[in-house]
């Protein structure tokens, strides 16, 4: 977050672009199937810190793949230096699909969720755990004017009741904790039936891997499941995400 904030200290401010029209993120992560568990936020990235390098450097061709196989929305890692991604990935991304694709990237100020608007970014994430409370109810108010819609990812309860009191309608609780890099796919399991009277849209973020899973968080009260790194280990992430959307399915 340190090296966030220098990057955009030390980066021109952007100029005005034309946007796309704003698809509906929160919509298509309500659209269910009947004869899936949730819906599936399928993400692209290069690399990361916890999963080091994947198999599948073009972006496109894997988002291509994950809307083929039902994903109902792409997820872009847009950080550089830890996951290999750019904000093009994202431009391109989203001229290959016709899906929502929300901005995945470690967002500090108001101003990149404008930037992100302009982008053509649908949706954006933001960590409530690395924003102070003024900066996270700045930034959700700042996607409300953009018409962008924000997913505030939370590891704790008291973190993921931030977001809330920000006003956050849109929350993810993520099982891998950022400060350890560990992964505890219970996580989500245990914090989400304390929000789901007040949440718009609940996801499940990280380390679910197989349709026994995803009908648990589903169970606990998840509208959707962001996954990631489960695909991108397959030499075929779109048959991946279709086996384990698939009722009969099991791990990728």
């Amino acid at each position: 977050m340190a090296r966030k904030r220098r990057e955009l200290a030390e980066r021109p401010v952007m100029a005005p672009r034309p946007r796309p029209e704003p698809r509906d993120f929160a919509g298509a992560l309500l659209r269910r199937p009947a004869v899936r568990p949730v819906t599936v936020i399928a993400e692209v990235k290069r690399k990361s810190p916890s999963g080091g390098a994947f198999p599948h450097a073009d972006v496109v061709a894997v988002a291509r793949a994950y809307e083929a196989a039902g994903a109902s929305a792409i997820s872009v890692l847009t950080d550089g230096p830890d996951f290999g991604g750019a904000l093009e990935d994202l431009v391109a991304v989203r001229a290959a699909v016709s899906i929502p694709v929300l901005r995945k990237d470690f967002l500090v100020a108001a101003r990149e969720v404008e930037e992100s608007a302009l982008w053509g970014a649908d949706a954006i994430l933001l960590i409530a755990d690395a924003l102070e409370d003024g900066e996270l109810r700045e930034m959700l108010a700042t996607a409300q004017q953009v018409k962008v819609a924000a997913l505030v990812e939370a590891h704790t309860e008291a973190h993921a009741e931030r977001a809330l009191a920000a006003g956050a309608r849109l929350v993810g609780i993520n099982n891998r904790d950022l400060a350890t890099l560990k992964t505890d796919v219970g996580t989500a399991l245990r914090v989400m039936p304390k929000l789901r009277s007040r949440a718009h849209v609940l996801v499940a973020e990280s380390g679910l891997k197989s349709v026994t899973e995803l009908r648990a968080a589903r169970d606990a009260g998840a509208d959707a499941v962001l996954v990631g790194e489960s695909l991108l280990r397959d030499a075929e992430p779109g048959r991946a995400l279709r086996r384990l959307l698939s009722e009969e399915g099991g791990s990728p």
